[in-house]
């Protein structure tokens, strides 16, 4: 496939040009895409741990730069990209949120689930990166609202990862708008929140 080789070795001139701390980056991310595309070719594709059937999946660090961003009141101190995370030792690809110092800071989704979607489930981890001093006064709050309904919060008073699976509305066939939100709660100082590898599941019921 010569064009398939031709975009290959236009990438490697690339790389080649890379500093060794973009290097060390871009080898993460690729063992990030390498495991996503594992779980996609695995026999019996994604299944939930109920038994369900895994047939669509929305990365969220995948649609990363089709997201809106927007701070509710004032952006100073705001700080929204995709980049990889350690949080407690432990890195991750990750979208980073550090909340503004005053508001919240909004990442918005849009998509459409597909019509055979028979369960709809969240998972990701939060964290806030290693090297932050978090205290009782300097708290951050992770929330996600769909559809503009709360309807998840978890605060973060210090460092590490944190795993969840969130369920979500019945939407088959419907347009649904996901938020990723952080709050600082009045001090964004060392708010260096993170959200690991997020991803929407939508899962089917096995034929009989």
């Amino acid at each position: 496939m010569p064009h398939r080789q031709d975009e290959i070795d236009a990438i490697v001139r690339r790389i080649a040009d890379l500093s060794e701390e973009s290097l060390m980056l871009l080898s993460e991310y690729i063992s990030f895409l390498k495991w996503q595309e594992e779980q996609w070719h695995s026999p019996g594709g994604w299944q939930d741990s109920s038994g369900l059937d895994t047939v669509w999946v929305y990365d969220l660090i995948e649609h990363f730069y089709e997201a809106a961003q927007t701070a509710t009141v004032d952006p100073a101190g705001m700080e929204i990209k995709l980049a990889p995370a350690s949080c407690g030792g432990v890195i991750r690809q990750a979208i980073w949120q550090h909340p503004p110092a005053a508001g919240l800071s909004v990442i918005d989704y849009q998509m459409q689930v597909p019509m055979d979607v028979d369960v709809l489930k969240l998972h990701f981890a939060v964290g806030v990166r290693d090297g932050a001093l978090l205290s009782e006064d300097n708290q951050v709050a992770f929330r996600i609202r769909v559809n503009g309904r709360p309807l998840w919060s978890h605060l973060k008073r210090d460092v590490g990862w944190e795993n969840f699976v969130v369920d979500l509305p019945s939407l088959a066939g419907q347009d649904a708008v996901v938020q990723l939100i952080t709050d600082a709660l009045g001090n964004s100082r060392w708010n260096w929140a993170v959200w690991g590898e997020p991803q929407i599941a939508g899962l089917t019921y096995p034929e009989l």
